[in-house]
């Protein structure tokens, strides 16, 4: 009995050790790391937009797009972009599941269509949850599609179990690592950064449709379609204007997707819409934007003069909008 007491007493002291340590090494990580989850820090501020007339949904296409400052600063409409980086449409539905009330009784919003909107973006378990992490921060369990407490104990109180490579920053050297900046591009390109932009712009470009396409046993998941469906019935459901887009892209990003791809697409994107009794605009292969590498951050996305440029072609060729625009007062207060 006394070495059964003594071998527990041991092993219990082993585990809290471990655990003391472990604690350690997980308050210094929290100290060195960056914040991998800054891009859901926006809905931290979510109150400050208590009726939202003009918002968007999506993944980074929609993050990068959908510019607000003239509309919400100088024309005083309260505007939100709920997009995030690989955001699906069921994440999206629980967003707008969470955030419910804080729609305007007249409210506009933009879902993007991506190419890859409805397939699956993650490419292993580490990777999934490492996407879905940030959601953790700031929806509540109930929303958060296949919850997970693994994946919400260490996003708030263990997040060096998922620190991977990183971990390596808990090291004193580690500040000594130099961090790299990549400058962004210029308004007017001279012929010698143009060629560069697009060698660059090319290599992401294949980079991403590989990423995207490879390996997929089916492009159109009907879970994805589903996802979609229930966000316009909600929209319906909730006196919102829904409005189906497809952002524009680079033409070397697109030209690596095949026409029977494109026909399949755009079917399935026409269905949802017809169907729904909601507008789709394709602005994918937009001669306007495509072979202007000067308006993108990289071959599918574009950067803030693009972004402003997109917004002012929406205004003046979405009749959703301008009526919007025609009926709805500003109510941004601040």
């Amino acid at each position: 009995m006394k070495k059964i007491v003594l071998f527990t007493a041991k092993c219990l002291i082993v585990c809290l050790g471990t655990l003391f340590l472990l604690f350690l090494l997980n308050l210094r990580y929290e100290q060195v790391r960056d914040n991998p989850y800054s891009d859901a820090d926006k809905f931290f501020h979510i109150k400050e937009y208590p009726d939202i007339q003009i918002c968007n949904l999506g993944s980074s296409h929609g993050e990068y797009a959908f510019k607000y400052d003239f509309l919400a600063y100088l024309r005083g409409y309260q505007c939100f972009n709920f997009a995030m980086s690989s955001q699906t449409y069921d994440y999206d539905y629980a967003i707008l599941s969470m955030y419910r009330d804080s729609f305007a009784d007249d409210c506009l919003m933009f879902i993007p269509v991506s190419y890859f909107s409805f397939n699956n973006e993650v490419t292993n378990e580490s990777e999934e949850q490492f996407l879905t992490a940030k959601y953790y921060t700031f929806l509540s369990p109930k929303f958060i599609p296949h919850y997970d407490p693994y994946i919400d104990i260490v996003t708030h109180y263990l997040p060096i179990l998922s620190a991977g490579e990183e971990v390596v920053k808990i090291l004193p050297f580690s500040s000594l690592s130099l961090k790299v900046f990549a400058a962004a591009p210029p308004a007017t390109p001279s012929p010698e950064e143009l060629a560069a932009m697009e060698a660059q712009f090319r290599e992401k470009a294949q980079n991403r449709y590989h990423r995207h396409m490879d390996g997929k046993e089916e492009y159109f998941l009907q879970e994805r379609i589903d996802n979609l469906n229930s966000i316009l019935a909600f929209c319906k459901e909730n006196g919102i204007t829904a409005v189906l887009i497809t952002t524009p892209y680079t033409s070397l990003y697109s030209e690596l997707f095949s026409p029977e791809f494109k026909e399949e697409f755009h079917a399935t994107v026409e269905t949802i819409a017809s169907n729904a009794g909601v507008p789709y605009y394709d602005y994918s292969d937009d001669g306007r934007f495509s072979n202007r590498l000067e308006l993108f951050a990289d071959a599918d996305h574009l950067n803030d003069e693009g972004a402003t440029y997109f917004m002012d072609v929406l205004e003046s060729e979405i009749p959703e909008m301008q009526d919007f625009l025609l009926r709805a007062k500003p109510n941004r207060t601040q």
